[in-house]
């Protein structure tokens, strides 16, 4: 039986794991959870599927599972997949893992916060943007990329020269940043990082969940 995604296609979130899915030619079956009528706050859900009322939630061989990266960590173990390093190898662990937290404490939070500030707030009237919170987070985002500049002078991706669920993870934001936020010259500025995220937006599991998250 193909496993089920409980989420939507329009969310990063749950775009990390169809990229995932994609990537290793799996079949699923995605189950919309509708955002905008507030599907994800029933209370049937949250009780049985997602205890903080978000998106996605993964359900395989009677194994159920919350939050974007453990979803897709589990299914590169799982598959035994190139996604990410063998358990048996620390050196490659480490710095996957290394490149890996950068993204989760750095790189997202600089795009998600100025998503809220400059999309967010505005859309369901939470107040008027906070300036200084923005300029914060650009620096945030400034800084984040200019390390990233940097590592990929010598090497092709985040975690050395083969892709990975690093790049991956960033692919929903970096369209977010681009399409949706109007900051594509954070990307483009630099040489490396412009061509980086070029290349692992053009691989074909990305265009696939491209176009599915077109449809909604």
């Amino acid at each position: 039986m193909a496993p089920t995604i409980l989420g939507i296609a329009a969310s990063t979130r749950t775009q990390r794991v169809l990229l995932t899915l994609e990537e290793l030619g799996i079949e699923y079956d995605l189950k919309v959870v509708d955002l905008s009528k507030g599907q994800h706050h029933e209370p049937e859900y949250v009780e049985d599927h997602h205890p903080f009322a978000k998106v996605p939630v993964f359900q395989d061989d009677g194994i159920e599972i919350f939050e974007s990266r453990a979803i897709a960590r589990y299914l590169a173990a799982k598959y035994k997949s190139h996604l990410a390093p063998p358990s048996d190898d620390p050196g490659a662990l480490a710095v996957f893992e290394q490149a890996a937290s950068v993204e989760y404490a750095y790189f997202e939070p600089a795009v998600s916060t100025l998503g809220f500030e400059l999309i967010f707030k505005k859309l369901f009237n939470l107040g008027d943007t906070n300036q200084a919170i923005v300029d914060q987070q650009k620096n945030l985002l400034s800084t984040t990329l200019d390390y990233y500049e940097k590592q990929l002078q010598n090497q092709e991706y985040l975690a050395g020269n083969d892709y990975s669920l690093v790049d991956l993870f960033h692919i929903p934001w970096l369209g977010y940043l681009r399409n949706r936020l109007n900051l594509g010259e954070f990307i483009d500025s630099r040489k490396n990082v412009a061509a980086w995220a070029d290349r692992i937006s053009q691989r074909k599991a990305s265009k696939a969940v491209s176009a599915k998250a077109a449809q909604h």
